[in-house]
């Protein structure tokens, strides 16, 4: 009578059907996995007696598997451990149970953060053995029965990955698989999708349908663990790009909306600089008087639209002229509105006063009791008579300077503080008289905005020896601004310009 016959890796392979596969490896599959769920509390336990019959147990259900994989195949199958889903290399010496961590999958599973996993599967057996597994892990672990429980689950539910079986009966894990992959708010869940039966033709359909990995049942506890976190780590990698994106649009929104502000506010701003630049034009930009016996030339330039310097005139009761000019804090709406303060200012100032002094005095009360202390401004002002004299006064301004028809130029000092800060100031004058052909220049500290070429401002000792050479007669002020250029190798003045010109016909 012939031995049985053993099985030895020379024996032939035989092709059994895809069911049969699927039916053997689904009872090894609990076996393997409980028993090594087993082997693990038993040695956590100190429950050493049971572990050389568990470790029989597990042994006998690897041998087993061993068998199938390698003496039984599904017609048009590979051996998974060759196909798109590689195992893990093992130790032919160690069993399962003792299978040691790969040093990059024991990192990845153990550096990761755990994650909501849903397991589906038809057979409890398998969903308990698998959920359990994972729940060792530190994974949130939730089940279904079936293909429609599953969908409504992660409709219901935020879960970070999908173990999904993929023979079921009604609905296969094909037919899920695409419902996920054609809803936009579901199709972000990766999927890692596990079976009993390892056709290569199955693990292909699966990854172009867009599954992220394919295991084989029974599982390795060392390849499942890696394989679940490198697919979490993955996920993690796009939900922080999905949210660095999401981040960006928002900014990218805030910026638009934060624009279309500005712009609005700007064309507002624009609208109402137009009009303090017209309210400013009407103070400024009258027709240039003809006191008898003078002839007068101005400049005004303003920074930007509308500056704080300001001039006028006005003739007083006495028959003399007023000439004034002031240089108020600020550019834009603000120096327009203190503008139109100091020229209503001055305009009453002369109404009342005759002198240089007095009206500079005045001006400086009612400065102050208007702004209290917040806002300053330097001022002067000169009163001429037909017969040459001129009587000056200054707050803080530059001097006033006077060419002589010879090319000398003289400067009258300022001799008071700046405007705006005490009622009380006295204010002082200084006197001369303009000959035939001499020019008396009132101006503010903007003619000093240009640089020499050590990098300081010019003084008025500059300006003055810019003026000495200029003849005195119409059209000396440009003449005077074009030798200061010169001087300075720059055109780019640093304040608001204002300048009067007096001569003496």
């Amino acid at each position: 009578m012939n031995a049985p016959q053993r099985f030895t890796g020379e024996t032939t392979r035989h092709a059994l059907p895809r069911d049969l596969i699927h039916d053997l490896r689904t009872p090894l599959n609990q076996i393997i996995g409980y028993s090594a769920m087993l082997l693990e509390q038993a040695q956590e336990q100190g429950q050493d007696g049971f572990l050389r019959d568990l470790q029989k147990t597990q042994t006998a259900g690897q041998e087993l598997l061993t068998l199938i994989n390698d003496h039984f195949h599904s017609i048009g199958t590979t051996d998974a451990r060759a196909g798109i889903a590689p195992q893990l290399p093992k130790d032919p010496a160690l069993s399962d149970d003792e299978f040691p961590e790969d040093a990059a999958a024991g990192a990845i599973g153990r550096s990761v953060a755990q994650g909501a996993i849903l397991v589906v599967d038809d057979i409890e057996a398998n969903r308990d053995v698998l959920s359990r597994r994972l729940e060792r892990q530190g994974y949130t672990i939730s089940t279904a029965e079936n293909g429609r429980e599953a969908l409504d689950k992660v409709q219901a539910t935020k879960f970070d990955l999908l173990l999904l079986d993929l023979m079921m009966p009604e609905m296969d894990g094909y037919e899920v698989l695409q419902r996920l992959k054609a809803n936009e708010t579901l199709r972000h869940i990766p999927v890692i999708m596990i079976s009993a039966v390892d056709e290569l033709d199955s693990v292909v359909r699966c990854i172009e349908l867009g599954a992220e990995d394919y295991l084989s049942k029974p599982f390795n506890p060392t390849l499942l663990k890696a394989r679940i976190g490198a697919c979490l780590e993955k996920k993690r990698a796009r939900d922080r790009e999905t949210q660095d994106h999401q981040r960006l649009q928002e900014l990218a929104a805030a910026l638009h909306m934060q624009n279309s502000e500005m712009a609005r506010w700007r064309k507002m701003h624009e609208a109402d600089l137009a009009v303090a630049r017209s309210t400013q034009q009407g103070i400024i930009a009258s027709a240039l008087p003809r006191p008898d016996g003078w002839q007068v030339d101005a400049v005004y330039t303003p920074l930007i639209q509308v500056g704080g310097d300001v001039y006028g005139w006005r003739v007083l009761d006495n028959g003399a002229w007023l000439f004034w000019l002031a240089d108020a804090t600020g550019h834009g709406v603000a120096a327009a509105l203190l503008t139109a303060l100091v020229a209503w200012l001055f305009e009453h100032a002369s109404a009342s006063c005759n002198t240089a002094h007095g009206i500079l005095a005045y001006v400086n009360k009612e400065f102050c009791k208007v702004l209290r202390g917040n806002a300053f401004m330097t001022a002067c002002c000169a009163v001429i008579d037909r017969d040459g004299r001129l009587s000056y006064a200054g707050a803080g301004h530059p001097p006033l300077l006077i060419r002589r028809s010879n090319g000398v130029v003289e400067a009258l000092p300022s001799g008071n503080t700046i405007m705006g800060y005490n009622t009380k100031i006295e204010m002082s004058e200084v006197a001369t008289t303009l000959a035939f052909g001499d020019v008396a220049l009132l101006y503010t500290d903007g003619l000093h905005g240009l640089r020499d070429s050590s990098g300081a401002h010019l003084t008025h000792n500059a300006i003055a020896d810019a003026l000495s050479p200029i003849d005195a007669s119409p059209g000396m002020l440009p003449r005077l601004i074009t030798q200061l250029v010169e001087r300075s190798g720059t055109q780019a003045f640093e304040d608001d310009l204002a300048a009067i010109a007096l001569y003496r016909e």
